[in-house]
């Protein structure tokens, strides 16, 4: 990030910093438990309503499924078949319930495998069970003496709710006593079928799947929730490990009941906050209004005055957090953007930004010979003992590089032999179709960007063709590589090797040990 960058973040973060400041010390004159009870319920009001829209989807989905079929394909088979594809489609959806006239049959989710049921006859105490792999195979039956969701009573009490609710979903909420059995929300409704018999089927919902997905914006501790349906409300102390906690509670759900049944009576109900003390505690209450195509008339959400006032202070104080985090990274930008910068003395970031050696600089080089930081080859590919090409030469050029870039970097300088003298690069020219250094450059980038990539041959080599004594050498700048060199070689089997090379004194050894590599890696 560039100094102006960094002032300009640091003056953006100054100014988030004085707003969250704002808030902090103006937070708690603006909040107020009736409006804090009225934002949660509001709050989830909405995520009510989304999970309402989305059964009534998979409601209008069902019926349309069924206007065209006759009663008599529902068998067992079919019906396992299209509610395993309703739930993989709704994963929501825990089971669903279908009562016909002469059927009842409920399938659901159990962990990994699915849980079916379909009777002709109806037993009041006995439920008959199978459980299904996913690709429907039984792999295991029993028989049930608690009857959950189907007997008699229950279905004609379902019908007889239903013709009174139209064509609404009636939902119902069922609590259980103990913590080892589970809570649920059911969703009925009727579908028609081709030759108009109609069917009773409902949607279930796990209740304690549902604190996140249905009311996920519950933010006191244990909150009391009211879900007012047209012909009645059902009270959920939700957060609880288990919803038989409503008996503990009687007295404050018992004066919710009585103000939503006032609600109700009213000409025109409409949101609405309450105020009342029970147990020797002040409650609030808000009733947020809900679509009435969606089968609910409104949800309400009750809690103390003490956790509003502490979902206050949290919000209060979580202002300064964030005002006194926003000062301090402000506060470090500057710092950062005001620093000077050190000169390393390792390797600049860029071989492009050391000075340029001068001829006397590569005298004074030669001069002192090969060390640690320095190398000088006669040739990169003409073999002056051979007289001619030698591809192998160009390898050793590599070979040098690798060294120094798994080091402290270093210089490789080509046109000087061993002993110093400066033979110059004509020799290599001549080798080339372009017979100048640029050809010498463009050859030798090849070979580097081959063998190491090309954002190591930018990024980590400077190359420059100085004249020496009349004569032109080739200078390569290596700086230290973020990451290991290997050179990659034949063996003489033929077979492609990779080789890791260091610069140890004034020669580049191979090293073959992992644990030693590491130990050359710069960090």
């Amino acid at each position: 990030m560039n100094k102006k960058l960094r002032l300009w973040a640091s003056f953006l973060f100054l100014m988030v910093g004085i707003a969250s400041l704002t808030l902090y010390f103006t937070s708690a004159e603006k909040t107020y438990s009736d409006q804090t009870i009225k934002k949660l319920s509001d709050n989830l009001q909405a995520h009510v309503v989304n999970f309402l829209e989305a059964n009534q989807a998979a409601t209008d989905s069902m019926k349309q499924d069924f206007d065209t079929l006759d009663y008599a394909r529902l068998s067992r088979g079919f019906l396992n078949r299209y509610a395993l594809k309703k739930l993989q489609d709704n994963p929501a959806i825990q089971g669903m319930i279908i009562y016909g006239d002469r059927f009842h049959f409920l399938f659901a989710r159990d962990k990994n495998t699915w849980t079916a049921t379909y009777d002709t006859l109806f037993n009041d105490t006995l439920t008959n069970w199978v459980r299904l792999n996913n690709n429907l195979k039984v792999v295991g039956r029993w028989t049930d003496t608690y009857n959950y969701f189907i007997d008699q009573a229950s279905i004609n009490r379902t019908r007889a709710l239903l013709k009174r609710s139209g064509r609404q979903s009636l939902w119902k909420v069922l609590l259980h006593k103990g913590s080892a059995q589970k809570d649920f929300i059911l969703s009925s409704n009727v579908v028609r079928m081709k030759k108009g018999e109609s069917l009773v089927f409902a949607f279930v919902y796990e209740l304690r799947q549902q604190t996140k997905a249905f009311f996920p914006v519950l933010e006191s501790t244990h909150p009391i929730v009211s879900l007012v349906t047209p012909l009645e409300h059902f009270t959920v102390p939700l957060y609880s490990t288990d919803t038989s906690a409503v008996a503990t509670r009687g007295p404050v759900v018992k004066q919710i009941n009585l103000l939503l049944s006032n609600w109700e009576k009213s000409a025109h109900p409409s949101g609405r906050s309450y105020l009342f003390i029970q147990e020797g505690r002040k409650y609030w209450m808000h009733v947020a209004l809900i679509p009435h195509s969606l089968g609910m008339r409104a949800v309400a959400y009750a809690t103390t005055e003490k956790e509003l006032k502490a979902l206050g202070k949290f919000k209060k104080n979580l202002y300064g957090y964030v005002a006194l985090f926003f000062f301090v990274v402000a506060f470090l930008l500057l710092l950062s953007s005001r620093r000077k910068k050190i000169p390393s003395s390792g390797m600049p970031t860029s071989p492009a930004t050391k000075k340029p050696l001068t001829e006397n600089d590569l005298l004074l080089m030669v001069e002192k010979g090969e060390n640690e930081q320095a190398e000088f080859k006669s040739s990169l590919r003409w073999d002056y003992r051979d007289q001619k090409v030698n591809p192998v030469l160009e390898t050793v050029i590599l070979k040098s590089i690798a060294a120094f870039a798994n080091g402290k970097g270093g210089t490789l300088i080509i046109g000087v032999n061993d002993d110093g003298e400066i033979l110059g690069l004509e020799p290599d020219f001549n080798t080339l179709k372009k017979k100048d250094a640029d050809g010498f450059e463009l050859h030798l980038r090849r070979l580097i960007k081959n063998q190491f990539g090309i954002s190591f041959s930018t990024a980590h080599l400077g190359i420059t063709f100085p004249e020496v004594k009349g004569k032109t050498l080739c200078v390569i700048r290596i700086m230290p590589s973020h990451h290991p060199l290997y050179l990659k070689t034949k063996n003489k089997n033929g077979n492609e090797t990779e080789k890791f090379y260091v610069r140890m004194g004034n020669a580049s050894q191979e090293i073959a040990s992992l644990r030693e590599i590491h130990q050359y890696i710069p960090t």
